[in-house]
């Protein structure tokens, strides 16, 4: 289905007579094919009158290239499926070309006498580059649950949805031929994928409603299908179940702040990732604002309370999470963990569920029995400038883009707009105001300060080289501002322009169109000789960290 066509069976003149790559007009190039007999001195002052035309027009018009008037319309879905392709396809050749390197990390323990099933080879052939760093720690909660108290740093709901599918898969005849673990991983890269694509289309929403501009929308999620965490968008890791989760809390947000169907998305939000609870800051925020923009003392009261009852049934689930970690790890108790992980926490000095001693899990006598501040400091390091050393130089440069990006544009954007982000955004705009201010403008000041502050958490407190996958799951900002780059400047508009009309007169027809609803438009970001300096920095950066990305994690290189 397409959208923005111009009805009408024939061109108006005003329409056809439009600059076509070369800066002359389609009828004036006709004109002088059909008139090359007439005097020199008339084909002169055409030729002169068509020089003044260009002389009013930009010096970087003269430099775009010929259009052909083809377009290159993709939907979604299969671009979110061709992106993910790509990767398996690039880490199944990586980790067939290159030698696996001895991380010295965790890697779950397996049961040697297990019996081999047909399909274990082939699986592990084909997505075996997927399985690497905390996948493996994904997958041992899936099959065995939360056995060693280090694993706690990893939230529930996506290694306990592939649980439940594996589990009811096993009692059909699939599990005959697929060990539970390689069943595991497929499911993982599968479930990803599906993530993937809602979370591509969330996204085209939610940048439709803030951008006000389908193409920076498509722009946007095009960069998503490609960003430098790509790679963590399909091996078993919770990005791309989290995106598409955190896309929908947003862009439910501005719908309807109200709705009780907001605390599913949110909910398993929080139960995906630690950093879920930012959201909640998105349902404050938009609460808020609905009470200052309708003020009257009935409304206050029905928010309120619709917003508090949200709260509860949100935290309720993030309590019954934090009482089952609690019930584990706090208690002596026999647990029935098979005979291999139960070595492997011998020889590893592994905490065990249900092994409470006087040393072990300090954090259960806490006044609140948190377990996730203590895993993350005593088992990962996590703590204000613990990463501050010099032997992690490599880590920072390898998130110095991200953080660049964010900072400098997030800054720009707060100096260009200080008095409505000092006023948060809450109050109404004069109509002066409302009319200098782009949509955009008006809806980022959330997003801009959620990016900051995680940005600034991440280079205070956790390791530094995770700030990169963590903004390009958790925030639609880093897409905006780059889709900003490729949209912003006059140059390419007026190549889309051309290209449209070229299109139009090629057809000879008016009602040709350059958007298709639910559809990527690829060609203007084909066209990678006529960007500047800037736009192809950005394409080599997101391409870039894409393939190095994939090749480097299949191999357990280090990487974001």
């Amino acid at each position: 289905m397409r959208s923005e066509c111009h009805n009408g069976g024939t061109s108006s003149p005003k329409r056809r007579m439009h600059v076509v790559g070369n800066g002359k007009s389609h009828q004036q190039h006709q004109h002088h094919h059909r008139q090359h007999h007439h005097h020199s001195s008339q084909h002169a002052r055409a030729e002169a009158m068509s020089q003044d035309r260009n002389a009013d027009l930009p010096p970087t018009m003269a430099e775009l290239p010929p259009s052909s008037g083809s377009f290159l319309h993709i939907s979604i879905t299969k671009l979110a499926i061709g992106s993910r392709l790509f990767v398996i396809v690039l880490q199944l050749v990586a980790n067939l070309l290159l030698p696996d390197h001895d991380a010295g990390v965790f890697i779950a323990p397996h049961d040697k006498d297990a019996p081999e099933r047909p399909l274990d080879a082939l699986v592990r052939f084909t997505l075996g580059g997927l399985n690497r760093w905390d996948g493996q720690y994904f997958l041992h909660i899936a099959e065995h649950g939360y056995t060693y108290e280090n694993a706690l740093a990893f939230f529930p709901l996506f290694p306990f949805i592939l649980k439940i599918v594996s589990s009811a898969l096993s009692s059909y005849e699939v599990v005959t031929f697929v060990s539970y673990r390689e069943l595991s991983l497929l499911l993982a890269v599968l479930f990803n994928v599906v993530c993937f694509i809602g979370a591509a289309k969330a996204l085209y929403r939610l940048s439709k409603h803030v951008l006000g501009s389908q193409k920076k929308a498509e722009i946007a999620v095009l960069l998503f299908c490609f960003n430098p965490a790509s790679i963590f968008f399909t091996a078993p890791y919770t990005e791309s179940l989290y995106a598409w989760l955190s896309f929908v809390v947003m862009y439910q947000c501005m719908e309807d702040v109200t709705s009780i169907f907001l605390t599913i998305p949110l909910s398993l939000s929080i139960l995906c990732r630690s950093n879920g609870m930012f959201n909640i800051g998105f349902v404050l925020f938009f609460a808020v604002r609905r009470i200052t923009a309708q003020y009257n003392f009935h409304n206050v009261i029905c928010i309120c309370s619709r917003l508090f009852s949200m709260l509860i049934i949100v935290l309720f689930h993030y309590g019954i999470a934090q009482v089952y970690n609690y019930y584990l790890f706090c208690f002596v108790q026999k647990f029935n963990f098979p005979d291999h992980v139960r070595e492997y926490a011998a020889e590893h000095g592994l905490v065990l569920a249900g092994n409470k001693s006087d040393d072990s899990s300090p954090w259960c006598t806490n006044l609140l029995p948190l377990s996730y501040s203590y895993v993350q400091s005593h088992y990962w390091n996590v703590g204000f400038l613990r990463y501050y050393e010099l032997k992690q130089l490599p880590n920072f440069l390898l998130a110095l883009p991200a953080i660049y990006l964010t900072l400098s544009n997030s800054y720009q954007y707060l100096c260009d707009h200080w008095d409505y982000a000092v006023r948060l955004g809450l109050f109404r705009l004069t109509k002066k105001q409302h009319k200098l201010m782009r949509p955009y403008d008006r809806f980022a000041l959330v997003f801009v300060v959620h990016a900051l502050a995680l940005t600034i958490f991440s280079l205070l407190f956790v390791h530094v080289q995770v700030t990169t996958r963590l903004l390009c799951a958790a925030s639609p900002v880093l897409y905006w501002y780059t889709a900003e780059y490729f949209t912003g400047e006059r140059t390419f508009i007026r190549r889309q322009v051309i290209r449209k009309l070229s299109k139009q007169v090629k057809d000879g027809e008016e009602n040709s169109c350059t958007h298709v609803l639910n559809h990527i438009e690829l060609s203007d970001l084909l066209d990678f000789r006529w960007m500047n300096g800037r736009q192809q920095a950005i394409l080599v950066y997101f391409f870039g960290y894409t393939v190095v990305g994939t090749v480097l994690f299949s191999n357990f290189y280090p990487w974001t």
